[in-house]
């Protein structure tokens, strides 16, 4: 017998809430339905406020996390219309939360998602599962990539199978029956790209790659890029925008002494994105997987899609060619988490984040209301 879950995902470019209502059972994931729930610009702006600033103000973070736990509560309750569907069928909410600091190497590891849990959990009255990432870094872990916990499930294959994920900050998972699972952050994905197109006053995000399509390649300024540390690093590795930003892009341009018109670097940016993933998949032997399946929001950048394409010399898909939405696979992935934190599944991620003992994905928020 199946059972209802919500998962909510809110990424690095803070436009949106992606919601899903999913149905689980023993031998399957279906999806219900989806939405995608709009998160207003003033709150959009305070988001990135808190994101790039260097030392957070608790007061302003504290009344950001109610407010976004009132707007997540919005999407939930939106999609439960939408779909005709009671909030007492619902077993639970996977809520991954907006992520506003990823500082797994800091002297005081932590990662700080916020859209308060126990608000969200009363607005809607379902039990809500939330802060997927502190019970890994808590072992040692990363706390992040998790989702290839989530890959390793559904789209399991008797040859290598590659699932990329293009958000704010890049993410591979490999899946090979031979070995274990295993998957870590690239790179920047969309997040400088964003970054830069907000500040020149292109829009939110550089539609189809067209502002970099009309860019040329700094060479040089790339190449100084790619020398950062966090790419040679070895794996288990995870990053995030607070590090990958435009204080680190001007950094860059600084040590590069290179003087380049906005469009250059919106292009030198994308390809910073390319160049970082496509080196790893390449020692990755990848050539023998069946398949390369994209999902996130990078895949709508046709210009970053046609660029990757071409380095690798390969066929590319998305995760909806083996049945999960792209735009939608990191929110389904939340409510397959909260599914499994609520049966009281542990999981060992030393392959993936690093950590040192099994860990459950996800604290356990009940209403109080």
């Amino acid at each position: 017998m199946s059972e209802l879950f919500i998962g909510l995902m809110s990424g690095t470019s803070a436009d949106s809430i992606d919601t899903v209502l999913i149905a689980i059972s023993e031998e399957e994931i279906e999806s219900l339905g989806t939405y995608s729930h709009p998160i207003p610009e003033k709150v959009r702006t305070s988001i990135y406020e808190s994101v790039y600033s260097k030392n957070l103000d608790s007061d302003k973070v504290n009344k950001l996390d109610m407010l976004l736990g009132e707007i997540f509560s919005e999407a939930v309750n939106k999609i439960l219309t939408q779909e005709s569907v009671s909030s007492k069928n619902i077993k639970a909410i996977g809520s991954h939360g907006q992520t506003i600091k990823h500082s797994p190497n800091s002297h005081e590891p932590f990662s700080l998602q916020i859209g308060n849990a126990q608000l969200l959990a009363d607005l809607t009255g379902i039990r809500t599962i939330s802060d997927f990432r502190s019970d890994d870094i808590s072992a040692g872990g990363q706390g992040a990539p998790i989702t290839p916990v989530f890959n390793g499930h559904v789209f399991s294959s008797d040859n290598k199978r590659v699932i990329i994920n293009i958000g704010g900050i890049t993410n591979i998972t490999i899946l090979d029956k031979k070995t274990s699972i295993f998957g870590y952050d690239t790179g920047p994905g969309n997040c400088l790209i964003d970054s830069w197109a907000r500040k020149n006053g292109v829009g939110n995000y550089d539609e189809g790659g067209k502002w970099a399509n009309s860019g040329e390649v700094n060479l040089s300024l790339l190449a100084l890029m790619l020398e950062d540390n966090y790419f040679k690093k070895p794996n288990p590795k995870s990053t995030g925008p607070d590090f990958f930003n435009l204080e680190w892009v001007e950094n860059s341009i600084n040590n590069s002494g290179k003087n380049l018109t906005p469009e250059d670097l919106q292009s030198t940016l994308l390809e910073l994105t390319v160049k970082s993933l496509t080196k790893e998949l390449k020692k990755l032997d990848i050539g023998k997987s069946d398949g390369l399946y994209f999902c996130g929001g990078g895949i709508h950048n046709e210009y970053l899609m046609k660029r990757i394409k071409k380095e690798l010399g390969l066929r590319i898909h998305t995760t909806a060619d083996i049945g999960v939405d792209p735009d939608y696979l990191e929110a389904t992935s939340f409510a397959w988490f909260a599914q499994q934190r609520v049966k009281g599944k542990k999981f060992d991620l030393s392959k993936i984040t690093g950590s040192k003992k099994e860990v459950f994905l996800g604290v356990i928020t009940e209403p109080t209301i």
